[in-house]
């Protein structure tokens, strides 16, 4: 018996269901600020424009979501390939993000109502939905030295 044949199948649940949330297609609109001129002194340094789509979907089982986004950040493209879940072993959520620059992210993410956080390493985000789903105000940090500056902020409004 190889150990995947050991193990019980993951059995979905209301963990599961509460991704849903970020079911649809989105449009967001906001800032980007992450660059080598950013400081502590001065975090919105460079501020530069970002406008994004996003759809999101059941993979199927719906055990998974799946999560598509095209930004365009200043004028240059940002697309991330994103899979949120629920760990079967600790029953945590998680997010595996892939970029088109080559990039890889891996956050730990939880829930508080409304409020979602991903922490990473060198990254983290709260995602506040609106009382009627339709709205995610989005806030990203990262941390290029010593302390946490603002990557970007957006407002992501369902469209579908």
């Amino acid at each position: 018996m190889t150990p995947r044949e050991a193990k019980a199948a993951p059995v979905r649940g209301e963990a599961h269901q509460a991704l849903a949330i970020f079911l649809g297609r989105w449009r967001a609109e906001g800032e980007s600020y992450g660059s080598s001129n950013q400081d502590v002194e001065d975090p919105k340094v460079g501020a530069a424009p970002w406008v994004s789509t996003h759809t999101s979907m059941w993979h199927t089982g719906e055990f998974f979501l799946i999560q598509d986004e095209r930004a365009t950040v200043a004028g240059n493209s940002l697309d991330t390939l994103s899979v949120l879940g629920v760990d079967a072993d600790t029953g945590r959520y998680f997010a595996r993000c892939f970029e088109n620059h080559g990039f890889y992210r891996h956050y730990d993410v939880s829930v508080n109502g409304r409020v979602w956080n991903f922490s990473g390493e060198m990254e983290r985000a709260r995602i506040e939905f609106s009382e009627d789903g339709l709205t995610q105000t989005i806030f990203w940090e990262w941390r290029p030295s010593d302390g946490w500056l603002p990557l970007c902020d957006r407002v992501a409004r369902r469209n579908d």
